[in-house]
């Protein structure tokens, strides 16, 4: 599918401006402005994120409440049960706060919901085990904004919650003690873009607070929170960008132990990046919950032996492989399915069912199959006589309030702009398809399932050097609503390099026709485009990379598209 690639509005007398006045680059000045960043103060809060820049915590509504709380179960010696989703952002919550909540007291038990007998959230069988347990305390960790019934159960146990959510509440609140949530519409707290393991840092940072800590307390917590932040793909803007970049300067200085082994595969001499903790560290963590028990993942982060850690990780990585196999049989039916359909070709949504596919795996296969086909889409899977599935979706469309249009065939559903949970009864499975297609053929714009390239600025390729790389470094850590910057250069040649490496990446080397420099490049899964570079000049569409290998430091593109000479950027 043909890419478009959409440039930046160019704001000169601006950039001269904030040039002059930051004394940097005017490279580097267009690449805020393009962020949306206009003074010199936010400039310098951009380019400097600090833990000093964190807000105070007791901003948030409720912290108060929760902390005194919590204060009071460590004084009374109460017993305190973590309670965390089963994703990364929930695993990390959980041992985030187990491992700062031992400074204070014993008395804590993990507990992580099954996601195939339990589902998503705080669960009755939760709570009963807390019962069991003879918990007085529950803290729920990136999930619990939406249980009411569960924290009603909970208070009828006489069990207290406290709640650290980020997703959206409904009108009502669930009676706990505490909900800690930047999204509640009665909170004014400055940040609601945190994920579960950065509300509960709040709880912790607040707590600290209150004890009169020193923060030193909570920075061995930073690389939990930069994991959870990264992996739950939340902007890595404000907050969220002070915390992954101090998360990110503790784990390339210091690994614990489980993620030395699970990155032990990556052979890379430079920094770790937000894409090793996406694509290296994240499916790891995940596959516990995927396909066993995301204890082991909790169990994982936890363990100091690097023995035991190294043994621990090794059966999170079988399970990974696991994973992505049940991801390529399950993709493959899904494209076959597809593509069988008579109206493939011109529909506006993919809603596919099979009572065979894996419950945790249908999300990682939707959004492959949004990759492949730019399309909104929706996996089924069966279970307990219901259908249960994830939905994800094109930049351009919120397919939360796609299925929320639909939500009268539905037994529930939640979710974001991105991506969803839903369940329906099988009899609707036909009606759901015709009005979820009915509804996003409404909504969606033909031109709005072409996938668009955020272009930074047009370069000449004389300024593709380690010095740029270096300039562009001054934006990490990069995420969302902060992308790794793209750029284009035209006018390019195939200097005699370029051909196609095993699993379908392109390897590039080119020049200019009046600069006899080869520059190094790679686009991973470009290999079918080796036989569309003309024989005369094309461009580029890439980021800028930097490669060490054995000693040798060179700069490289990470190639995201590229095409004949002649054609203009929009």
């Amino acid at each position: 599918m043909k890419k478009r690639w959409k440039k930046q509005i160019d704001h000169p007398l601006l950039v001269e401006t904030l040039s002059r006045e930051l004394e940097i680059d005017p490279l580097v000045v267009r690449m805020l402005v393009n962020r949306g960043i206009r003074t010199v103060n936010a400039a310098k809060e951009f380019l400097s994120p600090t833990l000093d820049g964190l807000h105070d915590p007791f901003k948030m509504k409720d912290m108060v409440e929760a902390v005194q709380r919590l204060d009071f179960a460590i004084q009374n010696g109460d017993r305190i049960l973590l309670y965390g989703d089963y994703d990364v952002d929930g695993t990390t919550s959980v041992a985030m706060m187990y491992q700062f909540l031992k400074n204070y007291t014993d008395d804590l038990i993990c507990y992580i919901p099954d996601r195939y007998r339990e589902g998503y959230g705080i669960s009755k069988i939760g709570i009963d085990f807390a019962v069991k347990e003879e918990v007085d305390l529950i803290i729920a960790m990136d999930c619990g904004i939406k249980a009411i019934d569960a924290i009603a159960y909970a208070n009828e146990k006489q069990i207290d919650t406290i709640i650290c959510d980020h997703h959206l509440p409904s009108t009502n609140l669930p009676a706990a003690v505490a909900v800690l949530d930047p999204l509640r519409s009665d909170c004014s707290y400055p940040d609601t873009r945190l994920c579960g393991a950065g509300v509960s840092f709040k709880l912790i940072q607040a707590f600290a607070q209150f004890r009169k800590e020193d923060p030193s307390i909570w920075y061995p917590l930073l690389d939990l929170v930069a994991i959870g932040t990264a992996c739950d793909i939340v902007p890595a803007l404000g907050e969220n960008r002070i915390l992954l970049r101090a998360g990110l300067e503790q784990l390339n200085t210091k690994l614990r132990p489980g993620l030395k082994h699970i990155l032990a595969p990556r052979k890379k001499e430079t920094d770790l990046t937000v894409s090793d903790l996406v694509f290296g560290v994240g499916p790891v963590i995940n596959a516990a919950g995927r396909l066993d028990d995301a204890m082991l993942s909790v169990d994982l982060l936890l363990e100091n032996d690097l023995a035991i850690a190294e043994q621990k990780a090794s059966v999170l990585q079988h399970k990974n492989e696991a994973r992505k196999l049940l991801d390529q049989e399950i993709l493959a039916e899904a494209r076959q399915q597809w593509e069988a359909q008579p109206d493939f070709e011109t529909a506006n949504s993919i809603v596919l069912f099979s009572a065979n596919w894996h419950r945790g795996v249908i999300g990682i296969v939707a959004s492959r199959m949004v990759e492949k086909y730019q399309l909104p889409v929706i996996l089924l899977t069966e279970h307990q006589d219901k259908l249960v599935g994830s939905a994800r979706s094109i930049s351009t469309y919120n397919i939360h309030e796609g299925i929320s249009a639909c939500s009268h065939l539905l037994e529930n559903f939640g979710g974001h702009q991105f991506a969803a949970g839903l369940t329906l009864k099988r009899t609707k499975l036909k009606s759901f398809q015709l009005a979820f297609e009915q509804q996003v053929s409404q909504t969606i714009k033909p031109l709005e399932k072409s996938p668009v390239i955020p272009v930074e600025t047009i370069l000449p390729a004389e300024k593709i050097t380690l010095k740029l790389w270096e300039q562009v470094q001054l934006m990490a850590p990069f995420g969302p609503k902060n992308r790794n910057p793209v750029f284009v250069s035209k006018n390019l040649v195939d200097a005699g390099g370029t051909y196609i490496l095993k699993n379908n990446h392109l390897k590039l080397a080119i020049k200019t026709p009046e600069d006899e420099r080869v520059i190094a490049g790679i686009g991973f899964g470009l290999g079918e485009r080796f036989f569309e570079l003309p024989v005369g000049s094309f461009e580029l569409c890439y980021t800028i990379e930097k490669n060490t290998w054995r000693g040798k430091t060179t700069v490289q593109l990470n190639v995201k598209d590229l095409r004949p000479s002649k054609k203009s950027v929009s």
